[in-house]
């Protein structure tokens, strides 16, 4: 691979040789060279400009075909997702509004549940347990 690629860089060595030589010697060379040059030059500018035109046609298509994919494919399924989504949120709010109103009932029977059952079971309980205590000092005190 080397040796080609020295013998590649003394081709192109021998020829930019000649052609500096051929430039010095002949003047209407130089002058030939040149015309041809540009020539050259303007055929590989025309090309460049043609395959960038083709490639900005070709980034255009796709563009437009990816557009017409996703049109086609990637938002009807948003568009269904979107409407699977306000169900669940809907149904979401159903359930906070049913949570409220349990929490509510759920007060207001605790409430009832400390009114009206648990302070009549306190009482009979203190006058019970003052009763005991009643009981504990008569039994005691007929011991002395």
């Amino acid at each position: 691979m080397k040796k080609w690629i020295g013998i590649g860089l003394a081709v192109i060595a021998l020829i930019t040789i000649a052609f500096i030589v051929a430039a010095y010697i002949y003047p209407d060379f130089r002058i030939a060279t040149r015309d041809i040059a540009v020539v050259i030059l303007a055929v590989f500018q025309m090309i460049g400009a043609i395959l960038t035109a083709a490639l900005l046609v070709a980034i255009f298509y796709v563009v437009f075909a990816i557009r017409r994919l996703t049109n086609e494919t990637l938002v009807p399924k948003v568009d269904l997702l979107t409407s699977k989504l306000d169900g669940v949120i809907d149904n979401t709010r159903a359930i906070t509004t049913n949570i409220k109103d349990t929490t509510s009932s759920v007060g207001t029977t605790t409430s009832y549940v400390a009114e009206q059952v648990v302070s009549p079971v306190i009482r009979v309980s203190g006058l019970v347990a003052g009763v005991r205590a009643a009981a504990t000092f008569l039994a005691r005190r007929g011991e002395k």
